[in-house]
């Protein structure tokens, strides 16, 4: 049963990718694109390019041990293989409560950036919105309700059913890059190279350490090898997934840091000037800039999204090691039961999902 039967396997490669797409794109970049920014200048994109190396040196080896061992499990499965059940032991508790943790975190973020848009049509149409909307009661309320919500799609379908979330992300992020690769085009390429000079605007080492704040945008491609028992053809499409999402992922990153560099700062300010006031805010910043309110809506979108699809990946995630590991007897045995028809490990996802849900009451939002 660990290795996973014909039926047990029913993700092909675009639902493979699609775990490490809605893990990593989105969320990382949003968050860390400013502090890049702040702390290297333009040099943020060579920061990137350079994290997409040395991760794509990690992933090769995911792609390896997942292909070797195509079972769910991850790298709690890869330490049982190769190590010992005790350090397997060890390494499963900490990647699924590090599943929990990141879950209860998404599950915050697509709660605050949902009530942000919400407030902003309220401002837009009412003049004002009620200060409950984004008080820390209903954001706790709203990202439970995600989990709940994306838990029951898991138990009634691998990886919780179509990929339109995924999907529709990558559609505004590539929206975003358009706008702003028109916009640049549109520019005087004088201007353009103005706004890359200094490229480092602090130095070798400004840079070195923008990429060790910035390397955590680019994981997520690992959630795929924690689900390889359900992947069909596992020696062909594991590799395949876990290299082609981290390369979705630079192909979007990348040139939307070309953009937000070029055409997106505000006039008579720096990248790194502009980043350093309002980390958070600058890729909302840059799209506001370049292509007007539509900019800043369109990255409200592409965060609820981002934050929506890291959430599924990660609880995806953290219900199989669950059940990798209750099979093994290293977490209690009925975390290992399926669901007669779907096959689903529905208490896996029931713990996980409650466990999620009594951290967000109990964490401040």
């Amino acid at each position: 049963m660990n290795a996973g039967t014909d039926a047990e396997r029913n993700l092909g490669l675009l639902g493979a990718t699609g775990v490490g797409v809605g893990a990593i794109v989105g969320g990382g970049i949003l968050a860390l694109a400013g502090v890049a920014f702040a702390t290297t200048g333009p040099a943020a994109m060579l920061a990137f390019g350079l994290n997409g190396v040395i991760a794509l040196l990690t992933a090769l080896s995911f792609a390896e041990m997942a292909s070797k061992f195509p079972e769910s499990g991850g790298t709690y499965t890869f330490s049982k293989k190769v190590l010992s059940v005790e350090a397997a032991f060890m390494v499963g508790w900490i990647v699924w409560f590090a599943s929990i943790v990141a879950a209860v975190l998404y599950a915050v973020g697509f709660a605050y950036f949902a009530l942000v848009m919400i407030s902003d049509v309220w401002r837009a149409a009412q003049g004002s919105a009620p200060e409950w909307l984004t008080s820390s009661r209903v954001v706790t309320g709203v990202a439970v309700a995600a989990t709940v919500v994306l838990a029951i799609g898991l138990m009634r379908k691998a990886a919780g059913g179509g990929q339109w979330v995924n999907v529709a992300k990558v559609v505004v992020f590539g929206v975003l890059i358009l706008g702003g690769m028109w916009a640049v085009v549109r520019q005087p390429a004088d201007d353009t190279g103005a706004m890359l000079q200094p490229f480092f605007t602090a130095g070798f080492g400004g840079l070195i350490q923008a990429m060790g704040y910035t390397f955590i945008a680019l994981q997520g491609f690992d959630l795929i090898a924690a689900v390889g028992g359900e992947v069909r053809e596992p020696a062909k499409t594991l590799p395949q997934a876990i290299v082609l999402s981290l390369g979705i992922a630079l192909v979007i990153y990348l040139p939307l840091l070309f953009v937000i560099t070029t055409v997106g700062t505000p006039a008579g300010q720096s990248i790194n000037a502009a980043a350093a006031n309002d980390p958070e805010g600058i890729v909302a910043i840059a799209a506001q800039q370049y292509l007007g309110p539509f900019g800043y809506w369109l990255v409200i979108v592409a965060a609820i999204l981002s934050m929506y699809s890291a959430l599924q990946a990660n609880l995806f995630a953290a219900s199989r090691i669950a059940a990798a590991m209750a099979r093994d007897r290293t977490l209690p045995s009925p975390l290992s039961v399926l669901h007669s028809k779907r096959g689903t490990p529905v208490v896996a996802v029931t713990v996980t999902t409650v466990l999620v849900s009594v951290i967000l009451q109990r964490c401040p939002t």
